[in-house]
Order: C-alpha cells, then structure tokens, then sequence
C-alpha cells in the first residue's frame, strides 16, 4: 500500500522532501450495540477515527467478520463471533496499528420459564402426549423424575414444547425442563396413575 505524500502548492515536487502521512492508529469511539447474545452472530456497529483498512476486529480475542469498512474510516460493520457469557475487549487493527480496547458484554442465554404443563398425570406405562407451555424454551429437553421424554420438539417462538412422557412409577414425580440458559422444575409435577 503507498503512503500517501503531502505536495504544498507552490514548491517543486518533493522540495525539501514528501511529507508522508502515517497511517492512522484506529481508536474506537463507540460500539453500537455494546452487548449481545453469547452465540453470537449479530451485528456490531464499530465508530471510531482511523478505522480504515482494518485488518481486524477481534471480540475478546477471537476474530470477527467484517462486513463493511468505510473507506474515511470512521465506521465498520462486523459480526460478533460467539462468546461464553461476560465483558470482553474489541479491538481493531490496521496498519497503523491496534486500538485500545472498547468493551462489549455476551450476554448469558435467559432461563426457561414454565407457566403449565398439559396434561399434570396419565399412566405408568408413559406414552402421553404432553405440551408445555412457557418462555425461553428454545433447546429444550423435558425430564420426568430423572428420564428424558422422547419426541421432544420446541415451537419456532421458543413457547411450546410437546413430546411423549416415559414411563414411571406410580405417583406425583418432578418434571424438569432444561435449556441452554438453565432449568425449570414445573409447579405440581406430574402424576404416574
């Protein structure tokens, strides 16, 4: 890449010599949002001086994709790489070297939530067909007293999850259901008839 060279009007070419610019060091202003989901995969807007040309942006380390760099180098689009939970340093880097750090926080996955469980009991011989209705059920799996239920599927909103009971030994048995942000034990339980 050339460095760009600084010509004063009026004087010869080169006279006394060309006055290189350096390239800039890139300083980051702002990270819009600052936080995000742990997965990743959304959209970061970096804001800042010096920000062209930039070789990388790195979120806690690990490298970002960038999506878009504008040529003055005040902005750049990158995608947030995924993350465990926590703050993490962002920097950019180009020739002109590497920022300081701008902070941005990964946010933990939230818990489940239940708010019913239909039907609440059916027969030890498992079998039954049963919805559960609540929030953050995304990547669900569904216990009952310790034993996974079988055909265990979770609507796209992350809302309902049907599946199968197991079978069971007679009585009012824990049902836990279990996401990447955590588990939820339903009030009540079910009951093995």
């Amino acid at each position: 890449m050339s460095t760009p060279v600084v010509q004063i009007p009026g004087l010869p070419a080169g006279f006394p010599f060309p006055f290189p610019f350096p390239p800039s060091t890139p300083t980051i202003g702002a990270l819009v949002p600052s936080f995000g989901p742990a997965s990743g995969g959304n959209l970061v807007l970096i804001v800042g001086s010096g920000l062209a040309n930039a070789s990388s942006v790195t979120f806690g380390g690990t490298p970002a994709s960038i999506l878009f760099q504008d040529p003055i180098g005040l902005l750049i689009i990158a995608t947030a790489p995924a993350h465990a939970a926590g703050t993490v340093p962002v920097v950019v880097t180009n020739a002109g070297g590497t920022s300081a750090p701008a902070m941005y926080t990964y946010l933990a996955p939230a818990g489940p939530v239940v708010l019913s469980l239909i039907p609440t009991s059916g027969p030890t011989t498992g079998g039954t067909p049963f919805t559960i209705v609540g929030t953050n059920l995304t990547g669900a799996s569904v216990t009952f007293n310790g034993v996974a239920a079988t055909g265990v599927v979770v609507d796209p909103t992350g809302t309902i999850v049907t599946g199968v009971t197991p079978a069971g030994t007679a009585g009012n048995v824990p049902v836990v259901v279990t996401t990447p942000g955590g588990s939820a034990t339903v009030a009540g339980g079910y009951t093995y008839v």
